[in-house]
């Protein structure tokens, strides 16, 4: 799953930046809450097997609760970053979109742990 989540950033960091060159400089920060479920699976990939080799399944339960703390967050930091945005319904379409991408990758890096 490295290499999707890799793709996945690169896609929003691309996103980010055709905001920014399109004089939407409004909209490229809401779209760094999206990365950040897979840049923590970027991350834990080297700190997990160190975990592992102590309990599988302490690292497994431990990955997930990782999951859904970094799922906390986003949903955060989406908000946060949608309070910046002119009010309508693309400010609350962004809110639900993203809220739901964020869950869906939860599900996905979550399932893929408890079902390897």
């Amino acid at each position: 799953m490295l290499t999707e989540c890799v793709v996945i950033i690169i896609i929003l960091g691309i996103t980010a930046y055709m905001f920014i060159r399109s004089k939407r400089s409004a909209w490229a920060p809401v779209v760094l809450p999206l990365m950040l479920i897979p840049f923590v699976n970027i991350l834990y990939n080297p700190i997990g097997t160190h975990i592992a080799k102590l309990s599988l399944n302490r690292a497994n339960v431990i990955k997930v609760i990782i999951y859904i703390i970094a799922f906390l967050i986003s949903s955060v930091w989406i908000v946060f970053v949608a309070r910046r945005l002119p009010s309508g319904k693309s400010k609350y379409a962004y809110i639900i979109s993203s809220v739901m991408f964020t869950a869906v990758l939860v599900l996905i890096f979550s399932f893929k742990v408890v079902f390897k």
